[in-house]
């Protein structure tokens, strides 16, 4: 791998110190002066570790960020020289790119649509209708969102298994979640008959340098290190999962003969639980088949997700409208590793409670358009006590709010 990268140790030790001093409000004119040597031969492997590296010294987050955008600023003219694999041998990376192209193809299509309502001679009977219309375009950029929840559940858990200098993962799923408040702010902005401009430009700026920044760190940074990283089997199973979640803004690619093939061979069990218990299992109050439980689980109207005593995701549903995306990739994942940075340390808070005693179970609830979601937390302790891991069951409810009085027929 070392000879794929083509790194110095001693050039990362120079270029994070660099990094530092830029996140620390060093001069930054000196700093780059001390450093050019370093920043004229910096590989897309150099800015993973580096981020890699500021993420365990446990900066601020939105410090952290606002440092590494000022860093890859400075490093973008010698990462947009270097040469870009060919991803057209494989599926997963070849559509994420594609999907790129296409959101690339939009924004671009926004931007005189931004400047005819930033113009002092637009007039205020089409203000509002350039305004409605930047506000549909943005909400077509939602679907987008397949693009990240791919990378999310699919990619990153993958490159976690291969990447010892996994964590700047953690800072991209961040903007990420950037991206989804600016879409949803714009959007609401967009429906007011007298909007704030100033904040709608502020916004729509910030969408458009997230989006643009992510899709520059993702085909320039991010894709260029794991492209070597994965077997081809690894590769099969991700663009197999990517069917699940679906695709942004380009039609679902055929799938190969050799992935066809590939997901009927992942079906067949070595040795299944059914062989080594005579078809049925013993739950004590009843004994059931492996399909048996499996149909009941997924039919059940809830998403159900087990985390083990070790903090690693062992088990998820598959219900029919599942609420948060999952993929077989995070089986085996640490349990921090599944959520943005932002809500990491509560998750940790939740998992220590459960731990020590201090508590047994907890709830949430959160409104997703016109969903509202109802997210539990209980913790599985066996016949001594001993903590065991924890369910997370997730609901949608708005239906069960509005019940009034009794039903006792069917109707």
């Amino acid at each position: 791998m070392s000879e794929y990268i083509n790194n110095s140790e001693l050039r990362i030790n120079n270029l994070y110190t660099f990094a530092v001093g830029i996140i620390g409000h060093e001069n930054g004119a000196h700093l780059v002066k001390e450093y050019i040597a370093d920043i004229e031969n910096v590989h897309p492997f150099d800015v993973i570790s580096i981020v890699d590296r500021l993420m365990i010294e446990k900066f601020e987050l939105n410090e952290l960020k606002s440092g590494i955008n000022k860093v890859l600023n400075m490093f973008y003219k010698n990462l947009i020289n270097q040469p870009i694999p060919d991803y057209s041998m494989i599926p997963f990376l070849s559509s994420l790119w594609f999907e790129n192209k296409e959101l690339e193809s939009r924004l671009i299509s926004l931007k005189p649509i931004i400047r005819e309502l930033n113009s002092k001679e637009i007039p205020k009977t089409k203000f509002q209708s350039v305004l409605k219309e930047i506000g549909t375009r943005v909400t077509e950029l939602q679907a987008f969102d397949l693009h990240y929840i791919k990378k999310e559940n699919i990619l990153f858990p993958y490159a976690e298994k291969q990447l010892p200098e996994y964590r700047c993962q953690s800072v991209m799923w961040s903007f990420h979640d950037d991206i989804r408040k600016y879409i949803k702010d714009i959007v609401s902005l967009s429906k007011d008959d007298n909007p704030n401009m100033k904040l709608i430009n502020r916004h729509i700026g910030d969408l458009f340098f997230a989006m643009n920044a992510i899709k520059f760190r993702e085909e320039y940074i991010l894709f260029p290190v794991i492209e070597k990283l994965m077997t081809n089997e690894d590769w099969i199973s991700m663009q197999l999962q990517s069917y699940e979640i679906g695709f942004a803004f380009i039609d679902p690619p055929e799938v190969p003969d050799k992935i066809s093939k590939q997901n009927q061979n992942s079906d067949k069990r070595i040795l299944s639980i059914d062989e080594l218990a005579g078809g049925l299992i013993d739950l004590d109050t009843g004994q059931l088949s492996i399909d048996q439980i499996t149909m009941m689980m997924n039919n059940l109207p809830v998403d159900i997700t087990f985390v083990d005593e070790n903090d690693e995701v062992r088990y998820f549903s598959t219900p029919k409208h599942r609420i948060f995306p999952r993929s077989k990739a995070i089986i085996g994942r640490l349990v921090e590793n599944c959520h943005p940075p932002s809500s990491v340390h509560i998750v940790q808070e939740l998992i220590d409670a459960f731990k020590s005693g201090k508590k047994s179970s907890e709830s949430f609830w959160i409104e997703m358009g016109d969903q509202f979601i109802l997210i539990r937390y209980f913790a599985l302790r066996d016949s001594e006590g001993n903590y065991k891991g924890t369910i997370e069951v997730s609901e949608e409810v708005s239906s069960i709010r509005k019940l009034k009085g009794e039903k006792r027929l069917m109707e």
